[in-house]
C-alpha cells in the first residue's frame, strides 16, 4: 500500500492560501487494521484528522494517534478530526500500474483545526476509540478560523505478481 495526500488551504472567499503535498507512512496499528478488514473482522477508513506535530515515526511505527500537544506551547483549537461521508470515497482500477486506487476527500470547516497544522493521518473511529491508519508529516501550514482546510487522499493497493515487495 502507498499513499499520497494533497492538502489544501482556502481563505474565507475559497482562494488558496497554502498547499502541502506528502507521502505517508502506514502505521502498525494500520496494517493490522487492513489484515483484520483481510479476515472480516475490521472496521473501514471513517476519519480524517490533524495535528501539530513533526516528530519523526518510532523505527517500528508505533504511532497511535496524531499529537495536540502544545507544540512549542500551541495547541490546535478547535475539533481536530472530521468524519468522512461514504460518498467521499472513490474507487479506480489503474490497470497500467497494476493498482486499485482509492481516493477521498475531507474538509476541516473554519472553526476546526486553529493553529500551525504539521501532520495528517486516516482513521478507523468506533465508540471505543480509534485505531490510526497512517500518518503524514509536512511543513507547518497557519491555519485561521477562517480556512477551509481540505486533504485529498490518494491510497494504492497494488495487485499481480507481488513477490518483489519482499
Amino acid at each position: 500500500m502507498r499513499a499520497t495526500l494533497l492538502l489544501l488551504l482556502r481563505d474565507h472567499r475559497g482562494r488558496p492560501i497554502g498547499q502541502r503535498r506528502a507521502a505517508n507512512a502506514v502505521m502498525r496499528s494500520g496494517a493490522g487494521l487492513v489484515a483484520r478488514a483481510f479476515a472480516g473482522q475490521g472496521a473501514g477508513i471513517t476519519h480524517m484528522g490533524v495535528g501539530n506535530s513533526d516528530a519523526a515515526e518510532p523505527e517500528d511505527f508505533s504511532r497511535e494517534a496524531l499529537r495536540n500537544e502544545g507544540v512549542e506551547g500551541e495547541r490546535l483549537a478547535g475539533a481536530t478530526e472530521v468524519a468522512i461521508p461514504p460518498e467521499a470515497f472513490q474507487f479506480v482500477n489503474d490497470a497500467t500500474r497494476r493498482v486499485i486506487l482509492v481516493r477521498l476527500r475531507a474538509t476541516l470547516p473554519d472553526a476546526a483545526a486553529v493553529g500551525t497544522v504539521r501532520e495528517a493521518g486516516l482513521l478507523s473511529r468506533k465508540a471505543d476509540g480509534a485505531t490510526l491508519y497512517n500518518r503524514v508529516t509536512f511543513a507547518p501550514l497557519a491555519k485561521g478560523d477562517d480556512h477551509e482546510l481540505t486533504l485529498f487522499w490518494e491510497v494504492a493497493f497494488p495487485y499481480g505478481d507481488l513477490q518483489a515487495l519482499f
